[in-house]
């Protein structure tokens, strides 16, 4: 049997009281229940996370039980919230990229501030997309398209570059970035800062 990739829990103990043995009792039914509405094939993505919390996750905005419409909403954009940190190199803490740039954590709190670079607030900090840099340099092009997206929140823009977009050719713009093809997604940054602003 595999190994849970949670370091800091242990194998499941027996249950050392009664009120501890009731609530394991309600987890495991609650939790049979769920995995049991899935179909296989959601069964199967659901075990496909990395760890077992992901999986919890993964299963309870598959399921259809879930007694709280509000609650699978939010699990659902936690899913994709993830995945969006996970594409494309995922990310990287500010020490990462000062490091990366040659430049101090202020320098890149300052460069974020002045949307020379992108980051989200994660639960410890800001998170940086590595797939914002050429090497040692942020991408060419970045400080533009940030600039003309200045009164979007952040999460809007990160997934402004990662989605195909009708103004960049049915292209991503990070794609178009990384081959050097500027003018689309200075017009792509436009309308969406356009329409944002309406």
């Amino acid at each position: 049997m595999k190994k849970s990739t949670n370091q800091n829990l242990s194998e499941p103990s027996s249950p050392r009281n009664p009120a501890e043995a009731a609530l394991m009792n309600r987890i495991q039914r609650y939790f049979l229940v769920a995995f049991r509405s899935l179909s296989r094939q959601e069964q199967t993505q659901a075990l496909s996370a990395s760890n077992d919390f992901w999986t919890i996750l993964n299963m309870l905005a598959l399921a259809p039980i879930a007694d709280s419409p509000e609650l699978k909403v939010r699990l659902r954009g936690a899913l994709a919230r993830r995945e969006l940190l996970e594409s494309d190199g995922g990310v990287l803490s500010p020490s990462s990229v000062a490091k990366l740039l040659g430049v101090s954590r202020q320098s890149v709190g300052q460069r974020r501030s002045a949307n020379k670079l992108l980051a989200v607030e994660g639960p410890r900090g800001y998170l940086y997309p590595y797939w914002q840099f050429d090497g040692s340099e942020p991408l060419a092009g970045m400080p533009e398209v940030l600039e003309l997206l200045a009164n979007e929140d952040p999460w809007t823009r990160f997934i402004f570059f990662l989605s195909e977009n009708d103004a960049s050719h049915g292209k991503r713009p990070l794609d178009l970035l990384r081959k050097k093809d500027l003018a689309p997604v200075l017009r792509a940054a436009r309308v969406q800062g356009q329409q944002g602003t309406v």
